[in-house]
C-alpha cells in the first residue's frame, strides 16, 4: 500500500513538468501554424487561409459581423484578398497568456505591424484571442478568431 501511495505522489509530482512541457510544445506548433497563416494572406492565398480553420471554427473581424463555419470564412477570405486595397503586411506577434486545456489552446496576444498602402508605411498595433482545437490527424486548427486594432495614442 505505501508503494502505491508513494507511485502516486511521484507521478501527481512529475505531471505538472509533463503538462508544461507538452503545452510548450503545442505553443511552438501554434505558433508556426500562424505564421502560416501570415503568409497565406500576404500571399492573397484563401484556401491556404481557410486550410488553417476548423470546420465549425467563427471568424468575428474588427467592427464586423461573425463569420461562421469554414465555408463562410472561405468566402470573407476571397473577397478580402481580392480588394485592391488588401496589400502585404508586416506582423509580429507577443503572446501574453497560452493555456492548454484537452484538446483545446487557447492563446492571447498583442501585434505589431506595417502596411505599405499609396507608398506610405502605416504601423499598426492591436490585440487578438485565437482559440486553437486539435484534429483527428493530430494538428491543430484555428477554431475561434477574435482580434481588433487598437488606436495610436495621442
Amino acid at each position: 500500500m505505501r508503494r502505491l501511495v508513494l507511485l502516486t505522489l511521484v507521478f501527481l509530482a512529475v505531471l505538472p513538468v509533463l503538462a508544461k512541457d507538452d503545452e510548450a510544445k503545442i505553443k511552438a506548433v501554434v505558433a508556426e501554424r500562424y505564421q502560416r497563416w501570415v503568409a497565406a494572406e500576404n500571399k492573397k492565398d484563401a484556401e491556404a487561409i481557410t486550410d488553417l480553420y476548423d470546420e465549425n471554427a467563427v471568424l468575428m473581424p474588427k467592427q464586423e459581423e461573425p463569420v461562421i463555419g469554414k465555408a463562410a470564412i472561405h468566402e470573407y477570405y476571397r473577397k478580402l484578398v481580392a480588394d485592391p486595397h488588401f496589400a502585404p503586411f508586416t506582423l509580429t506577434l507577443q503572446s501574453n497568456s497560452f493555456h492548454v486545456v484537452g484538446d483545446i489552446a487557447i492563446e492571447t496576444a498583442d501585434f505589431d505591424g506595417i502596411v505599405t498602402r499609396n507608398d506610405k508605411q502605416i504601423q499598426f498595433h492591436g490585440k487578438n484571442l485565437i482559440v486553437w482545437k486539435k484534429q483527428k490527424d493530430g494538428s491543430w486548427k484555428i477554431f475561434r478568431y477574435m482580434f481588433d486594432e487598437i488606436p495610436a495614442k495621442k
